[in-house]
């Protein structure tokens, strides 16, 4: 049997590092699994496939300089953050290569071409919430703040789509820094990076009646805010309890058991958390993906994996995959999540929802 490389640019360090660590941890996941299952067959060739990561230091320079150094590798897999993604999608983009992409939500981003990814878009993220929210509080008004950078704004636009067309009243739009310490709204939408959100909330004297933040999906949320947590929505890709019926790769029990084998002895419980969250989930269905989509395709050509992406239909631990006509993840669902004593809990969609929504 031969060899195939995956590799991948990820945050070992800077301000991306435990999501960057998250989703190393699940790359190594997938790719063990499938060596375990005797790796991917190629007409009559079966490649064993291995991987190789390297430290892009949250920085584009780095992802530039990580993906020099992996350039021979059959499968380009990228790194976490939707400007890290951008740079490693024009690396990509200039060379023909195809991109696995887990970690950056832009939709503009998602369109770019060669770019294959298996996330909801960030125009989805805080839209979900007000989905969740629509039949409870018709005519809401909902003010929504960005961050500074463009995640922000993409995620704010797409809250702000979405609250015009539920009918509900806007406030803004705003950045964290303008909204004033005592907002006035029923709803209050935080849209910035974790870190901006967690700064933002931390510094409001009074909340709305119903807060939601991008940074509450995932579980250092509430060791940050400790009880000022217990309330706060957020959206989430993937979340452990969840299960689906899937079509591709191992079941969710399997995954969560071997992830959390993997992640929990490296990342702090006090500090990171102890849930596996998103970000390890959705690296690990990228590696998935990828190698769904080569033995497809029967071949590591990058145009004929992209056909073969562009084909794909097909349900894993992590939910549904299917791109749009223009490349745009739209067939995987954003969950809502509500902060309940110190543990985030699934409130909607119904059907997947662990507890009722509680507003």
């Amino acid at each position: 049997m031969s060899g195939l490389l995956v590799a991948a640019p990820l945050s070992l360090s800077g301000r991306y590092a435990l999501q960057g660590r998250l989703a190393a941890a699940g790359l190594q996941q997938a790719i063990q699994d499938l060596r375990a299952t005797g790796g991917v067959q190629l007409g009559d060739i079966r490649l064993v496939p291995d991987l190789l990561i390297l430290d892009d230091g949250s920085t584009r320079d780095g992802v530039r300089r990580a993906l020099d150094g992996l350039q021979r590798a059959h499968l380009l897999v990228g790194p976490y953050g939707t400007d890290l993604v951008e740079e490693a999608a024009g690396w990509a983009g200039e060379r023909g290569r195809v991109l696995w992409n887990h970690g950056g939500s832009a939709d503009d981003v998602q369109r770019l071409p060669y770019v294959v990814s298996v996330a909801s878009p960030t125009s989805r993220y805080l839209a979900a919430v007000l989905e969740a929210l629509a039949e409870r509080l018709p005519g809401a008004r909902v003010m929504v703040a960005a961050g500074r950078g463009r995640f922000g704004l993409g995620v704010a636009d797409g809250a702000r789509q979405a609250a015009d067309r539920l009918g509900m009243t806007l406030l803004g739009p705003l950045r964290h820094r303008d909204v004033p310490d005592t907002p006035d709204a029923d709803v209050l939408l935080a849209a910035g990076s974790f870190h901006e959100d967690i700064a933002f909330l931390g510094r409001l004297r009074t909340r709305p009646p119903v807060v939601a933040a991008v940074a509450a999906g995932l579980s250092r949320f509430g060791l940050e805010l400790g009880g000022s947590s217990d309330g706060v929505l957020g959206p989430s890709q993937w979340e452990e309890g969840v299960h689906f019926h899937v079509d591709l790769g191992p079941r969710q029990a399997d995954v969560v058991r071997a992830l959390r084998a993997r992640v929990v002895p490296v990342l702090r419980a006090d500090r990171d958390g102890a849930q596996i969250d998103y970000p390890a989930a959705q690296a690990y269905a990228a590696g998935l993906v990828a190698l769904c989509c080569a033995e497809r395709a029967g071949a590591l050509d990058d145009r004929a994996l992209e056909n073969a992406a562009a084909r794909l239909r097909c349900t894993t631990f992590y939910g549904r995959f299917g791109l749009g006509p223009d490349r745009v993840q739209i067939d995987h669902e954003i969950l809502v999540v509500q902060w309940r004593d110190g543990v985030k809990r699934v409130v909607w969609p119904q059907a997947r929802a662990e507890v009722a929504l509680d507003v």
